[in-house]
Parts: C-alpha cells; structure tokens; sequence
C-alpha cells in the first residue's frame, strides 16, 4: 500500500475505538508515562515536555498534561505553526491560563510573543502524534512534514538529547514495516496504552 492508503486504513481503525475505549488508553498512558518519569534519570530535574491536543481518534493527551501540571515541575510546551519565517514550526509553553487561537487547521494554540517561542532543539522530550508507526521506529504523520522538517538536526546530530517519542493507541502499530525516505526522522521510542518502549 502507499502511504496515503496506510494513512487512510489507520485513520479508520483508531476512530473505531469507542469513548470507553479511548477513556481507559488515555488513563494506561498516563500511569505509563508516571513509571517512565520515576525511572528515567533525567525527569529527576525540570524537563521542557511537547505534547499535543488530540483529535481525530489520537490517544488522548488531556489527563497527562493536567497530571504535568498539577504534579509535577515539568514545564509543557504545544507546537505552533505561525512562527519564525526560517523555522518550520515552534514550540510555546502551555498553562492553565494560556490564551488559545486557531491554527490554520483549526488546532488549538498557545498565544505567545515569537520571543517565547522555542526550537524543536530546546525542548527535552517531544510526545509526538502520528498515524501509525512500525518496529524500527519509523512514523507515519499526517503528510505535512511538520515534524520531520522541525527534528532534521536529529538525522545529524549525535550529541542532541532531545528525546522523540510516538504517543499512540497500539492498534496505530503497522505489521510490516512502513515506507520511509531519507528525510524521514525515526522516533527514539513509543508510548502507548500498553507500555514504553526504546528502539
């Protein structure tokens, strides 16, 4: 199949869950990701964290950035698209308080003064949406390339620590594995309802 026909058949199966289903992924995310933070060494300081808001089908991120904010010191960031002319996207922290606007996807983001914005090499860990991913770690977006053209200094980087994780339902995990070209960057690891895993 072609990427778009992946797409389409991923799109389907993640929207069959039903809101029960949704409810509980969302719920085994969180207690996965609270074992990733107790045993990861470097959630023992303050982390710069990027999460999305979920839709279409997405594994819910709503309860972890709640539980981010209300439990722990880590500061949450969301990706914006109106942004420096040379970047392709930015990251902007996200409080309770931050004042939202539409994207031109009509997404919800933080409003905030370009000078707030951060590259995608500022942040520590990314949680990044995706259509579906395989056992190497290669992703399948939207088709945008927002992300890939954001995290390129990955594919030449050794000494970045920036962290890409998928955060997705298990059934978004493709049997064989996905097409990939070379501007194509792989995640470091998945977070889904039944774990964490590295690759």
């Amino acid at each position: 199949m072609t990427p778009a026909e992946i797409r389409t058949q991923l799109r389907i199966t993640r929207n069959t869950l039903t809101t029960s289903q949704q409810s509980i992924h969302a719920q085994q995310a969180l207690q996965n990701l609270k074992q990733l933070l107790k045993v990861e060494p470097s959630f023992k300081r303050p982390q710069k964290i990027a999460l999305f808001l979920s839709q279409d089908g997405e594994l819910n991120t709503l309860e972890t950035i709640e539980f981010l904010w209300n439990e722990t010191k880590h500061q949450v960031y969301l990706p914006v698209l109106e942004t420096k002319d040379e970047w392709h996207m930015a990251f902007v922290q996200y409080t309770a308080q931050s004042e939202m606007q539409d994207n031109q996807f009509g997404i919800k983001e933080p409003s905030a003064a370009i000078t707030e914005h951060l590259s995608g090499e500022e942040l520590d860990w990314v949680f990044m949406p995706l259509v579906g991913f395989d056992s190497n770690g290669n992703r399948l977006g939207m088709g945008g390339g927002y992300y890939d053209r954001t995290f390129a200094f990955k594919l030449n980087s050794e000494s970045n620590t920036t962290k890409l994780i998928g955060w997705a339902h298990s059934c978004q995990q493709t049997e064989s594995l996905l097409p990939c070209e070379p501007w194509d960057v792989p995640l470091d690891g998945i977070l889904t309802e039944t774990g964490y895993s590295t690759f």
